[in-house]
């Protein structure tokens, strides 16, 4: 196989031949033609010799002029039914036949006088331009009823694929419209997700098709098999369907002569139909697309609804009852109860299904940009030194390293929510680390912001899946002992973009889950100098 085979070039006038079998069929059509051509000379002898005869009878009522007329008018009859080679020749005898019959002295040729050689001269010249210019004009009708054909098939397919709504009405429609225009069989090949065209389902009456040589006509996007000089053997001709964006599949088409490939005529409107084909399968594919994109707005839109009002009528509830265990925890701690242990989990469970529901809350309202972000210049080592203490429950079982350059500068942003983004961070480094495994934070200047790393020396990511984690409801395993839906990241991507920031999830070479943010660095306002100051000492 080539690489890039080179388009054969296509004979306008003679069927290429591609096998040894095939030129008894060659020979079977030149002698059609010979026979073709023969009946037109030789109804150019009749029609010579039937003017002639019919002419004579009429001398006594008409001259020389008229009689010359009905020669033309034979002229013109033979070119317009036979083409250009009978009309010459009968121009040519009916010269000769008026000057032997109607020239005296009658029967007999008289090429002695001026007038009778003047006479044959321009009867000859006459009745040659008469018959080109009709045989021209019959060359050109026959063009112009061929082309319009062509437009007539191109406009019916154009129609029939502009109504057609999913790819299994445009293949039907695809291979009827070819078969009926060409007469030949055809069918459309279709790749899967994975670029891999799909075998076609049998029909009866369908052509065989090499899926190898489909592919390859597939994969360089050139056309292959019979007519072509790539991978001529083939007894099918494969056409790739270029669309503006990609190629959509191939067209097979086996003539029903399948020795002979198409004419060059043929061709080009054949390559015309697979441009049509190509076009309608990229506007069915971009049609799902925006029906499947639709679907699925509407669908986040509603569950975005039903957690909004889910989440925001369990906050108070679970605001109260976090509320109430703190108030017995302290009872009971100073009555000594045994309970007080069990009260305790009560309590920190509570919190954590406040934080569950913050979370619902929170993506709720950044999906719906209620969410507006209120920026003030900021210390990331408060930042961070917040976030630790809301987490110092959890973080008591696990050394933590922090790494924050001292040279960091203010950063732009909204607290609260950043916050919520080392709180998030930080909780799951908790979640899924072992008791007892380090877990570190890291802060440093760099050339596109403010850099921020979580890391932890746990089990890692899932490989491959490491940036999934960040969509709504995406957990590293699907079934987990550990709590929670899968918001956490989701939260945190928004947030740093709604920042103009970027964030992303890796495994460390030593082992464990690292995860960055940046935020980008802003120069901060210059200090306003102090107004007593500037006053003068008394």
């Amino acid at each position: 196989m080539n690489d890039h085979p080179p388009e054969s070039a296509l004979l306008p006038k003679r069927i290429k031949i591609r096998e040894t079998g095939s030129i008894r069929h060659a020979e079977t059509r030149e002698q059609f033609d010979s026979a073709r051509l023969l009946w037109g000379y030789s109804t150019a002898l009749l029609v010579s010799l039937g003017v002639t005869l019919a002419a004579i009878p009429l001398l006594p009522y008409l001259d020389h002029a008229n009689i010359v007329m009905l020669f033309l008018l034979a002229v013109v009859g033979v070119a317009a039914w036979h083409g250009r080679g009978p009309a010459v020749l009968v121009a040519v005898l009916n010269v000769l036949s008026f000057n032997f019959v109607f020239v005296p002295p009658h029967f007999a040729f008289a090429f002695d006088t001026l007038q009778s050689i003047l006479t044959f001269v321009v009867m000859l010249i006459v009745g040659l331009i008469v018959g080109q210019l009709t045989a021209r004009f019959r060359y050109q009708a026959r063009i112009a009823r061929a082309r319009e054909e062509r437009a007539r098939f191109l406009y019916e397919m154009a129609r029939e694929l502009s109504g057609a709504l999913v790819a299994e009405q445009v293949i039907e429609i695809s291979e009827r419209c070819v078969e009926a225009s060409f007469q030949v069989k055809a069918l459309l090949l279709l790749p899967d997700d994975h670029d891999r065209l799909q075998s076609p389902l049998a029909h009866p009456g369908k052509p065989e098709v090499d899926l190898a040589i489909a592919q390859w006509c597939f994969d360089r996007n050139v056309p292959a098999g019979l007519g072509t000089d790539s991978l001529p053997a083939a007894t099918l001709l494969y056409l790739p369907l270029k669309a503006p964006l990609r190629t959509r599949g191939v067209l097979a088409v086996a003539p029903k002569q399948r020795r002979l490939s198409l004419l060059q005529e043929q061709r080009r409107l054949l390559d015309t139909f697979a441009v049509l084909i190509a076009i309608a399968l990229e506007r069915v594919h971009f049609a799902a697309v925006a029906r499947d994109t639709l679907v699925k707005m509407e669908a986040e839109r509603e569950r975005s609804s039903l957690l909004a009002g889910l989440s925001h009528d369990l906050r108070t509830p679970l605001t109260a009852l976090i509320g109430l265990a703190e108030t017995l925890t302290l009872e009971l701690i100073a009555e000594q109860s045994p309970y007080q242990e069990s009260l305790t989990s009560i309590r920190e469970q509570a919190e954590r299904m406040a934080l569950l529901v913050d979370n619902l809350l929170d993506m709720a309202k950044l999906q719906a940009g209620s969410v507006r972000l209120h920026k003030d210049w900021q210390s990331l080592e408060e930042l961070v030194g917040s976030a630790m203490r809301m987490l110092e429950q959890p973080l008591r079982e696990h050394p933590l390293r922090l790494a924050l350059d001292p040279e960091l500068p203010l950063i732009n942003c909204d607290a609260v929510l950043i916050e919520r983004v080392l709180v998030n961070l930080l909780q799951n480094a908790t979640k899924y680390t072992p008791p007892g495994a380090v877990i570190g934070v890291t802060a440093s200047v760099a050339t596109e912001g403010v850099t921020v790393e979580v890391w932890d020396e746990g089990p890692g990511l899932p490989l491959g899946h490491e940036q999934d984690l960040f969509e709504k409801f995406t957990r590293g395993h699907a079934e987990s002992a550990v709590p929670g839906v899968g918001l956490g990241l989701a939260i945190c991507r928004a947030i740093i973009e709604a920042h103009d920031g970027r964030i992303r999830a890796e495994n460390r070479a030593g082992g464990g889950a690292c995860f960055t943010f940046t935020l980008p660095q802003e120069t901060p306002p210059p200090l306003e100098p102090d107004e007593e100051s500037d006053l003068e000492p008394p």
